[in-house]
This record gives C-alpha cells, sequence and structure tokens, in this order.
C-alpha cells in the first residue's frame, strides 16, 4: 500500500514543474495563462525600456570606436578654424543626420 501511495504521489509531482512562478502541468490552461501574463509582462517591459532610451536630437556630434559612423551618422566636419584633434584613431566624430 505504502508503494503505491509513493508511486502516486511520485507520478504526480512528475507531471508539473515550477517555472517563474507559474505551475506548469500537462493540459492545463491556468498554466497557459500564467505564462502568457508573463509574457504580455516581458513584452510591456521591452516596451518601456525602447521609451526610456535617450533620442540625440540631428546635429548631435558624438564619438564612435571602430573609425566609421553608423547608419544615420555623417563624419563631423568641424567649422572653419576649429581643429579636431583625435587621440585616438580608431575613435570618429559623427553628426546625427
Amino acid at each position: 500500500m505504502m508503494k503505491i501511495i509513493s508511486f502516486i504521489i511520485t507520478l504526480l509531482c512528475s507531471f508539473s514543474a515550477l517555472s517563474s512562478g507559474c505551475e506548469i502541468e500537462i493540459n492545463s490552461k491556468a498554466s497557459i495563462k500564467c505564462l502568457e501574463r508573463k509574457i504580455d509582462s516581458l513584452e510591456q517591459q521591452l516596451k518601456d525600456n525602447k521609451q526610456r532610451n535617450l533620442k540625440l536630437p540631428t546635429g548631435a556630434v558624438v564619438n564612435f570606436k571602430g573609425g566609421k559612423c553608423p547608419n544615420g551618422w555623417l563624419p563631423y566636419q568641424p567649422p572653419a578654424g576649429i581643429v579636431n584633434v583625435r587621440v585616438n584613431q580608431d575613435m570618429i566624430m559623427c553628426e546625427k543626420i
């Protein structure tokens, strides 16, 4: 009798697992709903993080590593009479277009 109870408990426990606060069971609508809520929460966090990113205005001048300006940027041309001294040859000054 004890072996049967132990087997049943082991069997029941093996059908579920804990995944970040959601209990996942075979054929469980509640488990699916919990995971869907977690996905929605993560998607909202990504959206919030994107909104917090710093948006640089057109004309902003930034140093980039790699010697090449990224898309949306052009090499910065300082005004006449201004000398741009490059300390690191791997850096390039770029202006946002």
